[in-house]
């Protein structure tokens, strides 16, 4: 099944075994052109919407992730429209209560790069690239200047987004952006195994953890620590999931959530 927008069909949306699979296909090298973001958003939302689902996994067919933004809309007579696209689809992403898992192979340049740092847990294989080359046409990237110094300090995001340079996988392994690189034919599997992990979870308590996860980000910690023993006795302890968590343990068996 497909999420579809006016006159585009260039992302597919499937639901597997409680995982939303989005899957980016604009070939040649899959642009990010606004149809094509809005397209991303809906699909993004869909998988929120869906309570039953416990992550989001996000790839790209081809041999390129993407390399960027359509630079055609960036002229100022389009530009209002590219960042409204630009600016949904990133509201939609910060806004996820599932963890979302990305698997890149090839070069996710720009708008790719942007994109590829709002995944929870990002894979690579070994022939991936990254970088944000705007700089060097004269823009900056806004999704790298608000976010990417959160994940890999102040330094490295000014290094990345005033060089324009490329970056390989294992340079991103170092950094801490990228979480496992792999050879490209095992891409695939790599993804499947960090998806089994996840789906071993309750999707309500999944849930709960991504979204206070994301809320307490960047508090100090003693705030952030009592906020968390408030959800954890108020709300959390009142869920069957809970109970049914507990019982299997005990019982020696795998759980059937409830999702409550």
């Amino acid at each position: 099944m497909s999420v579809t927008g006016p006159g585009t069909d260039q992302v597919r949306y499937e639901v597997r075994e409680d995982v939303a699979y989005i899957t980016l296909e604009a070939p040649p090298v899959n642009i990010l052109s606004a149809a094509i973001m809005r397209e991303l958003t809906r699909a993004v939302e869909r998988a929120q919407l869906d309570r039953s689902l416990k992550a989001v996994a996000l790839t790209a067919a081809g041999r390129t992730f993407s390399a960027g933004a359509d630079v055609g809309e960036h002229q100022p007579g389009e530009a209002d429209a590219m960042i409204g696209a630009f600016s949904g689809l990133f509201q939609a992403l910060g806004a996820s209560e599932l963890p979302i898992v990305m698997a890149v192979d090839g070069a996710a340049l720009g708008a790719g790069f942007e994109l590829v740092m709002m995944a929870d847990v990002l894979l690579a294989s070994e022939r991936a690239t990254f970088g944000q080359p705007e700089i060097r046409l004269g823009f900056f990237a806004p999704v790298a200047v608000a976010w990417l110094p959160a994940r890999i300090g102040v330094a490295r995001a000014l290094e990345i987004t005033c060089t324009g340079r490329t970056y390989t996988a294992p340079e991103m392994l170092a950094i801490g952006l990228v979480s496992r690189v792999v050879p490209p034919d095992g891409l695939s599997a790599a993804l499947e195994s960090v998806l089994a992990d996840l789906r071993r979870a309750s999707p309500a308590i999944m849930r709960m953890n991504v979204r206070l996860t994301r809320q307490l980000a960047g508090r100090p910690f003693e705030a952030s620590r009592r906020e968390a023993e408030r959800v954890f006795l108020e709300d959390l302890m009142k869920m069957e999931d809970v109970r049914e968590g507990i019982a299997s343990f005990y019982e020696k068996r795998r759980p059937a959530w409830r999702n409550r």
